[in-house]
């Protein structure tokens, strides 16, 4: 019985994000991602079942943390914008590769993604607001309000990061969309009032 040696899952898992943040899901090939870890094609299959296998070892950690700074991070109790805005921007340069992977994946664990990620930050944005306007509920009949904001603000996320900038560019950018997204969110419904 041979033992599978975690430095050459290492290797394939290095060569698997560089595919497929390359080519995408659809077009990344095993066989590239063999030759770029230098092992055999049939060692690959060894560790992973199949390509979705291997994505979803790339991935899965990823959404793990994604989850965890979401829940653990994502507050905006006695957090400056400067402050909430640096940690959405670390979080970004951390994992910038597994989020361009996650975009050209294939549309099933796109969605899957973004469903989740507009959940999650849906459901923060309500705290947040309801925190600072407890009766705005009664206000807004929109269902989706919350889910449009965040649907909203990850669509602008990702198209910074489609243009490829260099990171302080890329730093620039996203501080841009997330002061306008959540700054000086306690004011926003001061005045709210649709009667």
């Amino acid at each position: 019985m041979q033992y599978l040696k975690k430095e050459i899952r290492e290797r394939i898992l290095a060569a698997a994000v560089e595919e497929f943040k390359e080519q995408g899901y659809a077009d990344a090939s095993i066989r590239n991602i063999a030759n770029n870890a230098e092992i055999s094609l049939g060692n690959v299959y060894r560790y992973f079942t199949n390509k979705e296998d291997l994505y979803f070892a790339v991935i899965n950690p990823f959404m793990e943390n994604v989850k965890n700074f979401i829940s653990d991070g994502f507050a905006f109790e006695e957090k400056s914008m400067k402050e909430i805005s640096e940690m959405l921007i670390a979080f970004i340069m951390q994992y910038n590769d597994e989020l361009l992977i996650i975009q050209k994946g294939n549309t099933v664990h796109y969605d899957s993604f973004v469903n989740y990620i507009v959940e999650v930050i849906s459901s923060k944005i309500k705290e947040m607001v309801q925190s600072v306007f407890p009766e705005i509920d009664s206000k807004i009949e929109n269902p989706d309000f919350y889910n449009a904001i965040a649907e909203g603000f990850l669509t602008s996320f990702f198209k910074i990061l489609r243009n490829g900038d260099p990171k302080d560019v890329l730093e620039r950018k996203a501080r841009e969309i997330i002061t306008f997204y959540f700054g000086h969110m306690k004011d926003r419904f001061r005045h709210f009032d649709l009667d």
